[in-house]
């Protein structure tokens, strides 16, 4: 597993947005067991032990596009960026020897890029495209993108999604899970054009594998929901459900320490809370991966443990 760049904040000397950005390129092993408390991270890239540079960036994406390479997207340059932030908004990063990954120069206006956004969310389909969903203006306006596209990894190519009707309005800080049949489903975050959070009882749902493509709104049990956030972490654990964890509010003034899972097996779609997962603590801006019968939980704002735990 790779994690590249962030904001980087050791001793809390610095605010939510002037954190200085890195270009740190980090790599864990999920092959074997390990330590949550200490866990063997290995700094395979950074400004001091490598010649393949990538750009300091926070809330962007890292993203599959198969076993060797992966797409970088979008992101926000800091105030302290240490490195040149190209003009395009994609980079690949080959990861053809882990522990030397090679960044490769693309040209302005590469792919026919989308511009530039971050706190938007990327997923890898099982055909290899990645859907680019949503994201927030990087030019401090607070507005946010409502359209939404797809990078093909054959033509290397991104290609706008069509704006059917029930597709996602202009959000950010929302989640995207891409399930086992093809099922892209977005939910969460922030709706700058309805200026509230999103409720998690409205979930878009997109086939992937259907032709044409066309965004619906599942419905959803609205007996018991999570209260309504953005920058939360999410994970498929199988069997159609989703874990969701974290956030925060509006305002990023509260963190969030809940956690549900979401079945979407079920007609409709129900929310459960889990409050094992309160233990995690409350954090936001952190990310959830599902490996086997474990989630692995990493970073975040205020918190920066790495910790482990059993899903069922």
């Amino acid at each position: 597993m790779f994690v590249f760049g962030g904001k980087t904040d050791v001793f809390n000397a610095y605010s939510y947005t002037s954190a200085p950005d890195t270009n740190d390129i980090l790599y864990l092993s999920l092959s074997s067991s390990f330590n949550t408390i200490a866990p063997p991270w290995e700094l395979v890239s950074s400004t001091e032990n490598s010649t393949s540079q990538g750009p300091s960036l926070s809330w962007h994406t890292l993203s599959a596009l198969n076993s060797t390479h992966a797409l970088l997207f979008g992101g926000l340059p800091g105030p302290n960026a240490v490195t040149p932030i190209p003009e395009g908004s994609g980079l690949i990063l080959s990861v053809l020897n882990r522990l030397q990954p090679v960044w490769l120069d693309k040209l302005t206006s590469w792919a026919g890029e989308p511009i530039r956004r971050m706190r938007h969310t990327a997923v890898t389909s099982m055909s290899g495209h990645i859907f680019i969903i949503g994201g927030e203006r990087t030019d401090g306006s607070g507005l946010g993108f409502g359209d939404h596209v797809v990078f093909d990894p054959l033509t290397q190519m991104f290609s706008p999604l069509p704006p059917t009707a029930n597709s996602p309005p202009p959000l950010f800080g929302h989640a995207s899970i891409i399930l086992p049949d093809g099922c892209l489903l977005v939910f969460g975050g922030y709706s700058q054009a309805q200026a509230t959070l999103v409720p998690l009882s409205t979930i878009w749902a997109l086939n992937t594998s259907s032709n044409p493509l066309a965004w619906s709104v599942a419905t959803v049990d609205t007996g018991s929901l999570p209260s309504p956030r953005m920058g939360f972490a999410a994970a498929h654990i199988g069997g159609g459900r989703v874990l969701v964890h974290g956030g925060a509010d509006a305002n990023l003034q509260t963190n969030f320490d809940d956690g549900w899972i979401l079945d979407t097996s079920r007609t409709p779609m129900t929310w459960t809370q889990r409050p094992g997962l309160s233990r995690i603590g409350a954090r936001r801006d952190h990310f959830a991966v599902a490996y086997s019968n474990q989630v692995l939980f990493g970073f975040g704002s205020f918190l920066s443990l790495v910790s482990r735990g059993t899903i069922n």
